[in-house]
């Protein structure tokens, strides 16, 4: 599931969460990836319940401006 929101830039961003092993650092990461500039590059954070089918829940029901605020504190994806 993946959702595109706009920042304040005007740049889309689609957004949608990761898999990665379970109860690991890098299993159930949300992120973003700027479809005007693919250039930019990938960001995420990761989401505190470590567990994919709860963040992808969690991921429809955020407002477009929580996501934002997300998009502001992910770390650059390397």
């Amino acid at each position: 599931m993946a959702r595109t929101i706009t920042d304040d830039n005007f740049l889309e961003w689609e957004v949608y969460v990761s898999g990665g092993q379970p109860d690991s650092k890098e299993a159930a990461r949300i992120f973003f990836y700027c479809l005007d500039a693919p250039m930019n590059p990938a960001r995420f954070v990761r989401h505190e319940s470590g567990n994919v089918a709860t963040a992808e829940a969690d991921l429809l029901k955020m407002s477009d401006e929580r996501l934002r605020e997300l998009l502001s504190d992910a770390i650059i994806n390397e």
